[in-house]
């Protein structure tokens, strides 16, 4: 059902951890961006704990795809997973929530009936099928948000100060609460905020993005939608290399407001069904 064509992930800055996952096996596809840690000290074994809570993530779908009726059900399962290996390995518990590592995912099954997504935060998936593109992932909302936030931390000293941090552990507390936002972390609900979507074609190319990757549309225009298929059609480093030129020539952040200077970067390009 799924051929890989192409596969990318990079970390932000070299020597640094890549929290960033991706994978496919049988007929399911995922993108997964672990966040970016704000604790003084590790929880968990491992390069970082997003590192881990990525990887952990990755080694369930991997497992437990074949039995899963839906990218919803693996989803939820791989949650309940991650809970009790968090509170069998970590060191202590969380003090406050923003220690509790959390992801971004969008899992993509492709079945015969069609695609069946199940997402949360801000991974992405183009697909091109029957002469369409059509984009799924995140919300117009969240994305504003953030842009606006980091361009209001950026003016106010730039980088993560002190300042940075702090505003980001307030909105981290508030993940997976009432009145805040859903995301994966290793808790057997965090899977039910998940945003589901079906979509009933049954073959073309899909490319799945971490944020870090489709930065080069949201973030720096250097292509649309289509543009950035038919690029990483390519080489999927094409558009990873272009962005890291872009980022380069801005390392204080000043002309396009972010949070760090560069993230993790992934792109997973397949091909779906009987497409000559």
């Amino acid at each position: 059902m799924l051929e890989i064509l192409g596969a990318v992930s990079a970390p932000g800055r070299p020597g640094r951890p890549n929290e960033d996952r991706c994978g496919a096996t049988g007929r399911f596809a995922w993108v997964i961006d672990g966040a970016t840690g704000l604790g003084d000290e590790q929880l968990m074994d491992g390069p970082s704990d997003a590192a881990w809570l990525a990887g952990e993530m990755d080694a369930a779908f991997r497992e437990f795809a074949d039995a899963a009726p839906g990218p919803a059900a693996l989803l939820a399962m791989t949650a309940r997973i991650c809970e009790d290996k968090f509170l069998a390995q970590r060191r202590r518990a969380p003090a406050e929530r923003f220690e509790l590592p959390t992801a971004a995912v969008l899992l993509a099954e492709f079945g015969a009936e069609g695609i069946a997504l199940a997402e949360l935060g801000d991974c992405a998936i183009h697909i091109e099928a029957d002469g369409a593109l059509t984009r799924f992932g995140g919300t117009e909302s969240g994305r504003a948000l953030e842009q606006q936030n980091a361009q209001n931390m950026m003016v106010a000293g730039g980088g993560r100060s002190p300042q940075v941090v702090s505003f980001l552990r307030k909105v981290r507390n508030m993940a997976n609460m009432p009145g805040g936002y859903p995301i994966f972390a290793p808790e057997a609900g965090a899977a039910d905020g998940a945003r589901l979507h079906r979509l009933p074609v049954l073959a073309g190319d899909a490319l799945l993005v971490s944020d870090g990757y489709e930065a080069a549309v949201d973030d720096y225009a250097l292509y649309d939608g289509k543009g950035l298929l038919a690029a990483a059609r390519t080489n999927v480093r094409i558009p990873l290399d272009a962005l890291r030129d872009v980022e380069a020539a801005d390392p204080d952040c000043r002309r396009f407001p972010r949070f760090k200077p560069s993230d993790d970067a992934t792109a997973l390009l397949v091909r779906f069904g009987a497409v000559q």
